[in-house]
């Protein structure tokens, strides 16, 4: 109890991870929900203030250091098991924000849906080259490509994910790399990344955009699409940026605005997704909880603990603590990108129809059998 008087943004949590805190009523959902919504957004005062500078202090002396740890810490997370992640996120294996049309979607179709919304915001031609940053399982890139007919390439720094890719896409469109986006040579139309800026840190946020124009063709676009937060920069929660997602780092819209303007980049589309990540992680924690058993006696009761806190508290900062999701289209050329939004919304309803889930047309026997 002293430890979590004393910390609770961190001990509290892992409290909960190592079986010493446990709750008698209720469930850690509505605890967290009664706490959250107690605190309320926006509420700065001399405590928070304090909290938020000596954490934006250890930030800075370690942050001259995530620039060197990029690959390790994206293996950290990400290397924990295809097997995992494929229980938790379902046949897209999509690990980020999904899109929710109308609130009722399942997460494979919810997932389908988001990766319609970047292709029609992309207005991607037959002869384009593709860049994803980030690809993670390779399913948004193998989508592009599948839709459009064009080349597509997927870096990561993530072993298991290259390993991933490399056996479900047989494709000669496709190809995959183990490579940090800032070694990339060549350039490309279209560029898309994904749930990557997180783990960039806010020293690095004008070098990253920096690289995103080196990359792009003249006429060249691209899509950057990553979890922020309302309001002024803080750093992020401290259990989750040492036990989840080490280096991490979510952006204020001030911060990205700032390295857009250092660029020649245009800022042509900007959209909040707010509530959307809120169903997503509803949805990973509904798949984790049907697999319970199987999932600690594979990993340990304390593992599946700690993903239920960091399932359960994001989930509930997007609800309650100024948590959200950013899209942002940018390029390089005023006339790249049409004027007005209609295009978007007629070329997700034309992907719509022609689209079922998953890729069967780029996914290898081998791949289906594994993962699908």
């Amino acid at each position: 109890m002293t430890k979590i008087l004393a910390h609770p943004n961190y001990y509290f949590a892992e409290c909960y991870a190592d079986g010493s805190l446990e709750i008698l009523e209720g469930s850690l959902y509505d605890l967290l929900g009664l706490i959250m919504q107690g605190m309320g957004e926006g509420h700065y005062g001399l405590a928070t203030r304090t909290r938020a500078a000596r954490e934006a202090f250890v930030d800075r002396l370690v942050g001259r250091q995530v620039g060197h740890k990029s690959a390790s810490n994206v293996q950290y997370h990400y290397d924990l098991s295809n097997e995992f992640f494929s229980r938790m996120l379902g046949n897209t294996m999509q690990y980020s924000c999904a899109y929710f049309p109308d609130g009722s979607e399942d997460i494979d179709s919810a997932q389908l849906a988001k990766m319609r919304h970047i292709a029609a915001k992309l207005q991607i031609g037959p002869d384009d080259r593709v860049l994803d940053i980030g690809s993670g399982w390779g399913g948004l890139i193998s989508f592009l490509s599948s839709q459009y007919g064009v080349s597509g390439t997927g870096i990561t720094l993530s072993k298991q994910q290259l390993e991933y890719c490399q056996g479900a896409y047989r494709t000669n469109n496709l190809n995959f790399r183990l490579q940090d986006y800032r070694k990339v040579d060549e350039t490309y139309d279209r560029v898309v990344s994904v749930g990557m800026l997180e783990h960039v840190g806010p020293r690095y946020f004008r070098e990253y955009f920096d690289v995103v124009s080196r990359l792009l063709s003249e006429d060249g676009v691209a899509l950057i699409h990553t979890i922020g937060r309302r309001g002024r920069p803080e750093p992020i929660n401290p259990w989750i940026r040492k036990r989840i997602f080490p280096g991490s780092y979510l952006p204020s819209l001030s911060q990205l605005s700032e390295a857009i303007e250092s660029t020649d980049l245009w800022l042509y589309d900007l959209e909040n997704l707010r509530l959307h990540y809120a169903e997503t992680l509803a949805r990973w924690r509904e798949r984790i909880f049907r697999d319970r058993d199987g999932i600690i006696a594979e990993r340990g009761a304390e593992f599946f603990r700690a993903w239920e806190y960091y399932l359960v508290a994001c989930e509930l900062g997007f609800r309650h603590a100024g948590l959200t999701v950013y899209q942002l289209l940018v390029g390089k050329k005023i006339e790249s990108m049409p004027t007005i939004r209609s295009g978007i919304f007629e070329e997700e309803e034309r992907l719509s129809g022609g689209s079922s889930i998953l890729f069967a047309g780029n996914m290898s026997d081998e791949g289906s059998k594994r993962y699908g």
